[in-house]
């Protein structure tokens, strides 16, 4: 595995704990804790507690009883005011026209002038498997880990953009 550097943002870090969480059955926040600090990331109980809330983490039991957190999600919260992901749906709804994935890649298409808005929303929401995006003035061109990450990040994009459109 390719070692990267995290950044010490909210962001990166709720991204990383969305990641473990989606690998690992973590039962407790300190566990939670104890997978980050292995990644690099100092995080202190309170703020991993607001994290957990801001992600909307809810404890559910595993198939071996255990109960453990589990995030939901995008999709399960675009219908939702739940602010980066609640901001995603609107852009969606109101700017993406289309939606086709290249290898690890996605072409996101706007209308003239508001790729960056769009952009700027996908960054801030939570996406496992999406590194980054670049906009253009039409284009929005979004990075993820893997073909099948691409894959589906066209369909939740898409989704959103239908699902919102059909109200």
């Amino acid at each position: 595995m390719v070692n990267i550097n995290i950044p010490s943002t909210r962001t990166a870090r709720h991204a990383k704990i969305v990641s473990i969480v989606e690998r690992h059955s973590i039962a407790s926040q300190g566990e939670l804790r104890d997978f980050l600090i292995k990644e690099g990331i100092s995080v202190t109980q309170a703020t991993l507690s607001r994290d957990l809330e801001e992600l909307h983490a809810f404890k559910e039991y595993s198939a071996d009883g255990k109960r453990v957190y589990r995030i939901p999600d995008i999709v399960e919260l675009a219908d939702s005011d739940f602010g980066a992901r609640a901001q995603l749906e609107r852009w969606a709804r109101e700017i993406v026209t289309s939606s086709q994935a290249v290898l690890n890649q996605v072409i996101v298409r706007t209308p003239p002038g508001a790729a960056q808005l769009l952009a700027s929303a996908i960054d801030r929401a939570v996406f496992d498997g999406v590194l980054g995006c670049i906009a253009g003035d039409d284009t929005v061109l979004v990075v993820t880990t893997s073909e099948q990450h691409a894959q589906h990040f066209v369909s939740e994009i898409m989704n959103l953009a239908r699902n919102s459109r059909s109200e």
